[in-house]
This record gives structure tokens, C-alpha cells and sequence, in this order.
């Protein structure tokens, strides 16, 4: 790591930390007021985030996009980004960084611990498909994350709203029709960004390797995430699942993201696909 990577890495898990701790305090204690003060320690630590990635680009040359931990500092930035940016949008939003926050603290926290060191950008990945299939893996990521954010506060508020005394730190939340309708949009966004995801990958992947496919374990995974995806959308338009039901499937499908994305190469040394560098 570079060194100020390196400082402003433990400022972003410290901010971050301290804005999860707060968030928790704010819903214990039913504090609504305190929840927007922690949004700006959020945004504070995406600053360092930022300032922490660009000092890694400065050292290596070459933007964060392959190994463990280059993953888990683009995939924070954008899961952070993206929650910021609706918060920002609609101040109703702003609860869905106290759910993303905890998310990001793990991936960064495995990232470090797995492969931190300086390392140049690997031959295989020197192509503009690089970018377009991560820029879209990223995009994928971060609306699935988002959806994820949406269906914890709407079941975190739906059993507030069965309470005889309401918790008034959900009051900041948006309505639980409004809540609903947000899962199934952000699921749906996703599904389109990852579906460009796979066929960027899969025409880089002729080039690289000769063929479209090759059932490369993560391949196998992306597809098995975009299909339980493809799988929830069906379900809420066909058949109607909604409120809960696609609350649950939402937080549960992210475990095949996170397991494509970090999960292969505890389990896998032998995967073709470029999350690593070689």
C-alpha cells in the first residue's frame, strides 16, 4: 500500500465505523435527529476513500479494478456513492447509508487482509473491455446493494409500525408502498447493468481466451446471481411478491454477489477470470 493509501484507509474504517455506531444509537435510543449528522461522517469517509484510491492509482498507474482489495475500495466507493447520491436526492433516503456502511466496512476489512500490496496492472487486463465489464459489474453491485438497503428498512419499519409506540427515527424513512416499489426499481436497474455486465465479459472473454464462455467458476456465479435476480423480477411481476417476501429474497440474493465477487477465490486457485492479478 501506498502511504498515504495506507492513512486514508483507516480514516474511511474509522468514519465509517463511527457513522454505524451512530446509526445504531440514533435507532436504539430514538434519536431521529442524530442520523443526519452521521450521514455526513459517512460522506467525509467517502472523501477519504477517494483521496485513499487515488493515491493507489497514483503509486500503481492504473485504476483499482482487479485482486481483492481494489475490489472491496471500487466496490465501497460505489456502494457508498450511490447511497449518498439517492440520500442526497431525497433526504428520506438517507437511512439507506446506515445500512450499506456496516456492508462496506466487511468488504474492506477482507480486502485488506488478503492481497493490499502495490502490484502492476496485469497484461490481460491492459484492454477497454476492463472497464466497460467492471464499470457495469460495479454499477451492478452498488443497485443490488441499494435494494438490499431498501428491503432491511422496510422490514426494520414495518415491525416498528406493528409496536404500540412507534420508533420516530423511522419517521426519516420513506413509506413502506414507497420503500416497496424502491426494492423492485433498484433490483431491476441492476439486472440491466449486470446483464451488460456478463456480455462485456463474455466478448472480452473471446478475445482473451478464445471463447464466449467457459463456465469459469466466476462465471458460473454471475450467472447464477443474475438469474435469482432475473428470478425476483419475475416473481413481482408475474405473481406479485411484494413487501416482505421481496424483502427477504433481495438481502438473501446479495450473498451470490458478494460470493462472485470475493467469495471463488477463498475456495478456487484455479479461476480464469481476471479478479486477481497474475
Amino acid at each position: 500500500m501506498a502511504y498515504w493509501e495506507t492513512i486514508f484507509f483507516w480514516v474511511t474504517l474509522v468514519l465509517f465505523s463511527l457513522a454505524t455506531g451512530g446509526y445504531i444509537y440514533s435507532i436504539v435510543f430514538k434519536n431521529p435527529a442524530f442520523m443526519p449528522k452521521m450521514t455526513w461522517l459517512v460522506a467525509l469517509g467517502l472523501v477519504a476513500l477517494t483521496v485513499a484510491i487515488g493515491a493507489r492509482f497514483q503509486a500503481t498507474g492504473h485504476l483499482p479494478w482487479s485482486g481483492d482489495y481494489e475490489s472491496s475500495l471500487m466496490g465501497g466507493w460505489f456502494i457508498i456513492g450511490g447511497a449518498l447520491l439517492v440520500g442526497w436526492r431525497n433526504p428520506k433516503l438517507q437511512g439507506f447509508s446506515m445500512a450499506t456502511t456496516p456492508l462496506v466496512i466487511f468488504l474492506m476489512a477482507y480486502g485488506y487482509m488478503q492481497s493490499p500490496e502495490l502490484t502492476p496492472m496485469a497484461a490481460s487486463l491492459k484492454t477497454i473491455w476492463l472497464y466497460i465489464h467492471v464499470y457495469f459489474a460495479w454499477l451492478a453491485f452498488g443497485a443490488y446493494a441499494l435494494a438490499m438497503a431498501a428491503g432491511v428498512l422496510f422490514l426494520l419499519k414495518k415491525r416498528d409500525a406493528a409496536r404500540p409506540i412507534q420508533n420516530p427515527a423511522y419517521d426519516r424513512f420513506p413509506s413502506l408502498a414507497s420503500l416497496d416499489e424502491l426494492i423492485f426499481r433498484y433490483v431491476v436497474f441492476g439486472f440491466i447493468t449486470d446483464t451488460i455486465m456478463i456480455a462485456a465479459g463474455a466478448v472480452w472473454a473471446k478475445d482473451l481466451w478464445g471463447s464466449y464462455w467457459s463456465w469459469d467458476p466466476v462465471e458460473t456465479w454471475s450467472l447464477v446471481s443474475w438469474l435469482i435476480y432475473g428470478i425476483a423480477i419475475h416473481l413481482r411481476v408475474t405473481f406479485g411478491w411484494r413487501e416482505n417476501r421481496l424483502a427477504w429474497l433481495v438481502i438473501s440474493a446479495l450473498s451470490t454477489v458478494i460470493i462472485t465477487f470475493f467469495g471463488i477465490n477463498l475456495v478456487v486457485s484455479s479461476s480464469l477470470h481476471a479478479f486477481k492479478v497474475r
